[in-house]
């Protein structure tokens, strides 16, 4: 009896440290992998992070301790494909069944201070990709531009006069102090 409990015991517990951290480890969703391109300094294969907290250059921050900068204006663009799967005997595609560990490609192309192109591919999980891109995007834009692209109208302001709006409403309704100081003033 006391064999048999300690051999399912011994077994569950086997099969929870086996089974549980994979599925907790699997699939860290803010490392980005550098798969290559024409920059030589950072290695193949190198695990990091992006850095969008520069204003003017995005950082790959990987090693622990190493850093590449690139420039926003030294960006010419980026494309987003579907990174190559894992394969069987370098044949055979495994398919992926989680959507969080399905991973995309993303390429920065961008132009060197000698004019010479250039590329960075980065493998990432695919819903980080797209937020990736976006964010090289705006910061590509600069701050002033993305808030002067943005619409200043808001549906209020036909109903309210406010201090963003105050301008408009006194050129629609121009103040008459003449028509004041004429009227008859009011009694009791």
């Amino acid at each position: 009896m006391h064999r048999t409990r300690h051999f399912l015991l011994s077994l569950v517990s086997t099969l929870v440290f086996a089974i549980i951290p994979p599925a907790l480890l699997g699939g860290s969703s803010n490392t980005v992998e550098y798969v290559g391109g024409t920059v030589k300094s950072i290695p193949a294969n190198s695990i990091g992070s992006f850095d969008f907290n520069n204003g003017k250059r995005m950082r790959f921050n990987y090693g622990g301790i190493a850093v590449y900068q690139l420039e926003y204006d030294q960006i010419t663009g980026t494309d987003i494909s579907k990174a190559e799967g894992h394969h069987i005997l370098h044949k055979i595609p495994v398919p992926v069944f989680n959507p969080n560990k399905r991973k995309e490609t993303l390429s920065v192309h961008f132009k060197d201070e000698a004019g010479v192109a250039g590329t960075l591919n980065f493998e990432l999980a695919a819903e980080e990709a797209d937020h990736v891109r976006h964010m090289i995007d705006i910061m590509k834009a600069g701050p002033q531009n993305v808030l002067s692209s943005q619409s200043s109208d808001w549906w209020g302001d036909k109903y309210w006069k406010t201090n963003r709006n105050k301008d408009a409403w006194e050129a629609a309704n121009p103040p008459n102090s003449q028509a004041a100081a004429n009227a008859p003033s009011a009694t009791k």
